[in-house]
């Protein structure tokens, strides 16, 4: 069973005992539940019914309809806003259950007759849905999305200590000769608590363990032992399991001694000693992942105060950068403004090197007209057109002036002066703003960096003991070793080992070891290392991708050039996702494959050191902007594929069409971005789609497109007839060109070029899936 199954059966189960909590004839807890649920992204129908379910075995059936109201209510609310495209934050949900809960509450009580009480409960009950939505919310989130490597902060904890609780109200009081089964499950997840989170959380568990004990109509006393159990485990958890279940139940015969006052007649001694004995034998590896969580009360406090600190001090870092690229920016547009002032400056230049050495220049008249208003129009004209003539002079000028010929010449002479100024001070406002903008983007890319630090995960010291026992029976000794959740969920080992007694070790071989010991599939990075030596070295192994690749590419370059002016990259990121792209330079032949190759080295650098393809994209674009050469154009089709997530995002700038084929349909791609290097700023064009294994992706350039020109759907047919084949990547490629060609008559009047990706699963990483459960790591 897939793991989403798993969690939402799970989802399922904990609602129908939740549905079944009668506190005073009301139950908050059930709509509260399905709404964090909902929130997490959850199972909607399925949960619901098996609240409602749970309810059936409880409550009246008019009540039932109630929260059922309510639970229909958030369901078409949630999707209006949806459809209006509004984001939906997580206490958007606990406020619509919320408002639906207290407008049927408050219609019931219209209809039925009341009293006081009952106003007051529906009162109460309306307030504990918001307070129990937000509190479920974060024990939710870890029971759908959280990885059990994951460290819980204190919130996620306390929701699923509530979550617990009302999940054990739920369960009805069973007796079996005497036998509670729900003192039994309250005293061993006490204890569990205890043992893996410490006096703290042992403390809460007891106290809530109590609680839900006191609502099933045992002795009060019961808080106040469970309490004492779990601050006395919690002190004692540090000598090993056998000696804290031991000591588990040892105190907890004392304690009930010290309440009944008489040994003999110990109530519960059957209850205690099952949960201890089951603890006991709870097996070790389980253990291990419930004190992984506890790290955040431990270890995990410090590092998340250190990553914090190194959020903030990035995120000051990025603002700076925004701050001083916005300033650029209104500096150039403050520049500009001013420009249009210089054409008072050039008559006066000009007066003074003609008007002022002419013989007449004391009597002339037309000397006046120069300064008039509309010259100043007549001139500008002038500087866009590049020189001036006679024609468009003011006639006062050209009857009174005697030396029209020599003002002409000087004043050509200074617009091209001012024209080339002019053009240099603009050239160089150009460079200021793409400066700014680039300013404005590292910042933005510092700022993604900050939000998708690494969070460093401390194993217990157990579980490392084990792992260094495990691979020194493999003859690698390990130095040190690190564990990483990358931003998107993904795991990361660094280790530190060599190897002793001359025998060589190969990464596959710990790799195994690490997949038997976290349960999920571990690999080596593929550019590290492949055996442990005698020196010690640094090793990456990562979390394995659920699909892999495999890419097919087709080109013809145009008659009569020897080189093809397209360029195509199948590039593995450090981060795992497969960047493919494919570029077409401006024209044919070496210029155009210079153009294309150059973009193509670009992308992989930046996007190899953490730039995103949109970011990069502009960056590049600037360059391409800023060269004096000669003009470049260049288009970029992007695909990038997180094989560890199964997601493809797909990126434009004037490329031409491309293919998606998932699940038995073909989907258009098309993008309306103009290619890199047309205008200052360019907005990519992009897109995002799930991808599952036996999914293509069909990209081309403007060649293939065009030859196929108003006959779009025979392209398709084409593809569709040799997917339904089961063609590879390159059969498919070799045949969308081979039809290209065809329908030009044999002839290549553009480059041509077909690339094409398809999915598979990774069967490396399921065949680990059978070792590791088998495996059982030795002490």
């Amino acid at each position: 069973m897939k793991e989403i199954q798993k969690r939402m059966l799970l989802q399922i189960c904990i609602g129908f005992f939740i549905g079944r909590v009668d506190l005073f004839g009301i139950n908050p807890a059930g709509v509260a539940y399905f709404a964090a649920g909902y929130a997490e992204g959850g199972a909607k129908i399925p949960v619901a019914a098996g609240i409602l379910l749970g309810m059936y075995t409880v409550f009246a059936p008019e009540k039932i309809m109630g929260y059922a109201m309510a639970i229909a209510a958030l369901l078409l609310a949630v999707d209006l806003l949806q459809r209006r495209n509004i984001h939906m934050k997580k206490w958007y949900y606990a406020a619509i259950i919320t408002f639906a809960s207290g407008l049927m509450k408050a219609f019931w009580l219209y209809l039925m007759p009341h009293d006081t009480q009952e106003i007051l409960l529906a009162f109460l009950e309306t307030g504990l849905v918001f307070v129990m939505t937000r509190v479920f919310q974060e024990g939710v989130h870890v029971l759908l999305k959280e990885r059990m490597i994951a460290q819980l902060s204190e919130e996620k904890v306390m929701g699923l200590a509530f979550l617990g609780a009302f999940f054990l109200l739920g369960i009805p009081d069973i007796v079996v000769a005497g036998f509670s089964i729900i003192l039994a499950i309250t005293a061993f997840v006490t204890l569990l608590c205890s043992y893996c989170f410490g006096i703290g959380a042992g403390a809460v568990a007891g106290a809530i363990g109590g609680c839900v004990l006191i609502a099933n109509g045992q002795e009060r006393y019961m808080i106040g032992i469970l309490v004492l159990l779990g601050i006395c485990i919690g002190m004692l958890r540090e000598q090993g399991k056998w000696l804290t279940g031991v000591s588990f139940m040892a105190i907890a015969a004392v304690l009930f001694y010290v309440f009944e006052m008489n040994f003999s007649a110990i109530t519960y001694e059957r209850e205690i000693a099952a949960s201890g004995v089951f603890f006991m034998a709870f097996p070790e590896k389980l253990l291990w992942h419930f004190a992984l969580w506890s790290k955040q009360s431990v270890n995990g406090v410090e590092n998340d105060c250190v990553q914090k600190m190194m959020q903030h001090k990035l995120q000051d870092f990025a603002k700076y950068f925004i701050q001083l690229g916005d300033m650029l920016c209104v500096e150039n547009e403050e520049k500009e403004e001013k420009i249009p002032g210089e054409t008072t400056k050039l008559l006066e230049a000009m007066s003074k090197q003609v008007c002022a050495r002419c013989e007449n220049a004391t009597t002339c008249h037309s000397f006046v007209s120069l300064f008039r208003p509309e010259m100043r129009d007549i001139l500008e004209d002038a500087k866009k057109r590049g020189r001036l003539s006679l024609e468009i002079m003011p006639q006062e000028f050209v009857k009174g002036c005697i030396h029209k010929e020599r003002f002409l010449t000087q004043a050509n002479q200074s617009i091209h002066l001012t024209n080339m100024a002019a053009g240099y001070q603009k050239r160089m406002q150009q460079s200021r703003q793409l400066i700014a903008r680039q300013m404005i983007e590292v910042g933005q890319i510092v700022n993604d960096l900050s939000r998708d630090l690494p969070v460093v995960q401390k194993l217990p010291d157990e579980m490392v003991g084990q792992l260094e026992r495990a691979l020194r029976k493999k003859r690698v000794l390990v130095e040190k070793v690190a564990f990483y959740e990358k931003c998107d969920g993904r795991l990361e080992i660094h280790m530190k080992g060599k190897t002793g007694h001359g025998r060589f070790v190969t990464t596959r071989e710990v790799s195994d070891i690490l997949s038997g010991m976290l349960e999920c599939a571990i690999v080596p990075r593929e550019e590290c290392r492949k055996v442990f030596s005698k020196k010690a070295e640094e090793f990456v192994f990562e979390e394995g991708a659920q699909l892999t690749a495999v890419t097919g590419i087709s080109r013809l370059s145009k008659d009569g050039e020897e080189r093809c002016g397209d360029t195509f990259s199948n590039y593995y990121l450090p981060d795992g996702e497969l960047l493919v792209a494919l570029s077409d330079g401006m024209g044919s032949g070496d210029r155009a494959n210079a153009e294309s190759e150059r973009l193509i080295e670009m992308l992989e650098q930046m996007t190899e050191i953490g730039f995103s393809e949109v970011t990069a994209l502009r960056l590049i674009n600037s360059y391409y902007v800023t060269k004096q050469e000669h003009i470049n154009f260049a288009t970029a089709d992007i695909a990038l594929l997180n094989l560890y997530q199964k997601t493809c995002q797909f990126v434009k700038c004037g490329a031409s069409i491309t293919y998606l084929y998932r699940d038995g349909k073909l989907y258009e791609i098309q993008g309306e971005a103009l290619p890199i290097g047309v205008m200052a700023e360019i907005e990519p064009y992009t897109g995002k789609s799930g991808i599952n294994a036996g999914d293509y992706v069909i990209m081309m350039t403007d060649g293939i497109a065009d030859s196929f020109d108003m006959a779009i759907d025979e392209l398709e047919n084409l593809i569709m007839d040799a997917l339904e084949q089961k063609a590879g990547p390159k059969d498919l490629s070799d045949s969308i060109l081979q039809a290209a060609t065809e329908r030009m008559n044999g002839e290549c009047t553009d480059d041509m070029s077909v690339l094409v990706v398809k999915l598979y699963d990774n069967l490396e990483a399921k065949c680990k899936i059978p070792w590791m459960r088998r495996t059982k790591m030795v002490s």
